[in-house]
């Protein structure tokens, strides 16, 4: 039986640190380290780390 291939690109769920529940869904490659970006919370109305 074959091997399942992964892919090599992922989908993850950046959640606010403010803890609004507001979120962005990016794409990233599997293989680079985990993602951390600031983006605008429209909840917070502020720019927050995600």
């Amino acid at each position: 039986m074959a091997k399942k291939v992964k892919n090599r690109i992922i989908i993850v769920r950046l959640v606010s640190m403010a803890m609004t529940g507001f979120f962005y869904t990016m794409r990233r490659p599997r293989t680079s380290s985990p993602m951390g970006l600031l983006k605008y919370d429209p909840i917070g109305q502020l720019y927050l780390e995600y």
